[in-house]
């Protein structure tokens, strides 16, 4: 394989970072600090995290029995296996990158992160579909007038984010996804 496609793919890579970076600055008028430009250096927003949250929730009835849903419908459990499959198929892609096609470990983790990507966002997407049916687990269980508010006080508490940014880097839709999933709004 040629070492400059990798490159000019990690190049593109950043350049649609960067313009997803500014997109999500203009549309939310919050500044992105050092996590910012963080997730734009390939290989380093695979390890650091977004933070999801200005302040930590306060436990409510709803976000127990969410986490009883999570616990019901077996998210856990398949959540392992799903990530299990993609690692299986990260470590099955990294052999054939060292072995068939002879690229140094450095080329072949460079390889495998761009591959990462899109497998990312719909492992996200996943975790997403989960979320929501915990979210309607509990909204059965307690009520739509309990699940309104339990959903109002996360908006308060997390950081906004666009849907699209949202796919990109985060396990749980945002606040207002939720809000419209859930209760029809």
């Amino acid at each position: 394989m040629e070492p400059l496609l990798l490159y000019i793919l990690l190049g593109v890579e950043v350049a649609l970072r960067v313009a997803l970076e500014v997109r999500e600055r203009r549309l939310t008028q919050l500044r992105g600090g050092v996590f910012a430009v963080l997730r734009v250096v390939p290989l380093v927003n695979d390890i650091v995290p977004l933070p999801e949250t200005r302040k930590a929730p306060a436990p409510s009835a709803f976000a127990d029995k969410h986490e009883e849903g999570h616990r019901s419908l077996h998210h856990g459990i398949l959540r392992g296996i799903f990530k299990i499959v993609l690692l299986i198929l990260a470590v099955w892609f990294l052999a054939a990158m060292l072995t068939r096609f002879g690229l140094s470990i450095y080329e072949a983790v460079l390889w495998l992160h761009l591959v990462a990507v899109p497998f990312r966002a719909i492992f996200h997407l996943y975790c997403w579909n989960q979320e929501y049916e915990a979210d309607a687990y509990a909204m059965k269980q307690l009520g739509k007038g309990n699940a309104k508010n339990a959903l109002r006080d996360l908006a308060l508490c997390e950081i906004p984010y666009t849907r699209l940014f949202a796919v990109m880097y985060r396990e749980h839709p945002t606040a207002p996804l939720r809000q419209r999933r859930l209760l029809g709004k």
